[in-house]
Protein backbone atom coordinates (compact mmCIF):
# COMPACT_ATOMS: atom_id res chain seq x y z
CA UNK A 1 0.00 0.00 0.00
CA UNK A 2 2.41 2.66 0.94
CA UNK A 3 4.54 2.12 -2.39
CA UNK A 4 1.36 2.75 -4.35
CA UNK A 5 -0.34 5.16 -2.44
CA UNK A 6 2.12 7.51 -0.71
CA UNK A 7 6.01 6.75 -1.89
CA UNK A 8 4.60 8.44 -5.09
CA UNK A 9 3.22 11.34 -3.58
CA UNK A 10 6.26 11.71 -1.42
CA UNK A 11 8.95 11.58 -4.47
CA UNK A 12 6.39 14.02 -6.47
CA UNK A 13 7.61 16.27 -3.27
CA UNK A 14 3.96 16.62 -2.39
CA UNK A 15 4.28 15.23 0.98
CA UNK A 16 4.04 17.44 4.31
CA UNK A 17 5.36 15.51 7.25
CA UNK A 18 4.14 16.90 10.40
CA UNK A 19 4.24 15.03 14.23
CA UNK A 20 1.62 16.06 17.45
CA UNK A 21 -0.70 18.43 14.80
CA UNK A 22 -0.50 20.66 11.85
CA UNK A 23 -2.85 23.13 10.23
CA UNK A 24 -3.19 22.86 6.77
CA UNK A 25 -5.17 26.54 6.86
CA UNK A 26 -7.21 28.63 8.63
CA UNK A 27 -9.99 26.21 8.83
CA UNK A 28 -8.41 22.61 8.66
CA UNK A 29 -6.32 20.91 10.98
CA UNK A 30 -5.20 17.61 11.52
CA UNK A 31 -4.27 16.16 15.07
CA UNK A 32 -2.58 12.90 15.83
CA UNK A 33 -4.29 10.42 17.89
CA UNK A 34 -2.25 7.27 18.62
CA UNK A 35 -3.00 4.09 20.34
CA UNK A 36 -4.85 2.70 17.13
CA UNK A 37 -2.27 2.39 14.29
CA UNK A 38 1.37 4.24 13.69
CA UNK A 39 -0.27 8.06 11.99
CA UNK A 40 -3.79 7.32 13.68
CA UNK A 41 -4.91 11.05 13.18
CA UNK A 42 -8.33 13.17 13.44
CA UNK A 43 -9.52 16.17 11.15
CA UNK A 44 -11.15 19.26 12.34
CA UNK A 45 -12.62 21.57 10.35
CA UNK A 46 -13.98 24.95 11.44
CA UNK A 47 -16.57 27.35 9.21
CA UNK A 48 -17.25 30.63 11.56
CA UNK A 49 -18.58 29.10 14.56
CA UNK A 50 -19.44 25.56 13.65
CA UNK A 51 -17.17 22.62 14.03
CA UNK A 52 -16.68 19.30 13.08
CA UNK A 53 -14.39 16.47 13.85
CA UNK A 54 -13.70 13.70 11.33
CA UNK A 55 -12.43 10.68 13.56
CA UNK A 56 -11.03 8.29 11.73
CA UNK A 57 -9.96 4.76 13.51
CA UNK A 58 -10.57 6.70 17.22
CA UNK A 59 -13.94 5.40 16.94
CA UNK A 60 -15.22 1.20 15.70
CA UNK A 61 -18.78 0.85 17.06
CA UNK A 62 -20.86 3.97 19.06
CA UNK A 63 -20.49 1.76 22.01
CA UNK A 64 -16.71 2.93 22.75
CA UNK A 65 -18.71 6.63 23.37
CA UNK A 66 -20.54 5.91 26.31
CA UNK A 67 -17.80 3.56 27.14
CA UNK A 68 -14.55 4.71 25.78
CA UNK A 69 -12.09 2.73 28.07
CA UNK A 70 -13.34 -0.38 25.11
CA UNK A 71 -10.57 -1.14 22.73
CA UNK A 72 -10.91 -2.92 19.40
CA UNK A 73 -8.57 -5.59 19.29
CA UNK A 74 -6.43 -3.80 16.63
CA UNK A 75 -5.23 -1.08 19.24
CA UNK A 76 -1.51 -1.39 18.89
CA UNK A 77 -0.89 0.50 22.22
CA UNK A 78 -4.36 0.29 24.08
CA UNK A 79 -3.23 2.40 26.71
CA UNK A 80 -2.77 5.19 24.39
CA UNK A 81 -5.77 4.44 22.61
CA UNK A 82 -8.26 5.39 25.50
CA UNK A 83 -6.27 8.43 26.57
CA UNK A 84 -6.68 10.00 22.72
CA UNK A 85 -10.42 9.22 22.98
CA UNK A 86 -10.95 10.08 26.30
CA UNK A 87 -8.75 13.57 25.13
CA UNK A 88 -11.00 13.85 21.39
CA UNK A 89 -14.66 12.94 23.14
CA UNK A 90 -13.66 15.84 25.88
CA UNK A 91 -13.00 18.42 23.06
CA UNK A 92 -15.84 17.10 21.16
CA UNK A 93 -18.24 17.35 23.81
CA UNK A 94 -16.89 20.37 25.73
CA UNK A 95 -16.79 22.27 22.64
CA UNK A 96 -20.18 21.01 20.58
CA UNK A 97 -18.12 19.38 18.15
CA UNK A 98 -20.38 17.26 14.89
CA UNK A 99 -18.31 14.08 15.25
CA UNK A 100 -18.32 12.43 11.94
CA UNK A 101 -17.54 8.54 13.01
CA UNK A 102 -15.71 6.68 9.89
CA UNK A 103 -16.73 2.84 11.10
CA UNK A 104 -19.70 3.28 11.98
CA UNK A 105 -23.08 1.54 10.14
CA UNK A 106 -24.89 3.80 8.18
CA UNK A 107 -23.94 7.63 7.16
CA UNK A 108 -24.33 10.71 9.58
CA UNK A 109 -22.92 12.13 12.41
CA UNK A 110 -23.21 12.70 16.13
CA UNK A 111 -23.28 15.53 18.87
CA UNK A 112 -21.63 14.15 22.13
CA UNK A 113 -22.40 15.51 25.59
CA UNK A 114 -20.08 14.37 28.72
CA UNK A 115 -21.87 12.10 31.20
CA UNK A 116 -19.51 11.85 33.92
CA UNK A 117 -16.60 10.42 33.03
CA UNK A 118 -17.50 9.02 30.19
CA UNK A 119 -20.05 10.49 26.88
CA UNK A 120 -23.30 10.26 25.49
CA UNK A 121 -24.70 10.70 21.72
CA UNK A 122 -27.05 13.75 22.04
CA UNK A 123 -28.57 13.40 18.45
CA UNK A 124 -27.46 11.55 15.09
CA UNK A 125 -27.47 13.78 12.32
CA UNK A 126 -28.34 11.44 9.38
CA UNK A 127 -27.60 11.98 5.91
CA UNK A 128 -28.91 9.56 4.53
Amino acid sequence: MFEDSVLPVHQAGQAELWEDSYAIDANLSVESVPGHTPGSAVLWLRSASDRAAFVGDLLHTPLQIVEPDLSPCLDEDEDAGRESRHRILGTIADDKVLMFPAHFPGAGAAEVRRDGSKYAIVEWASFA
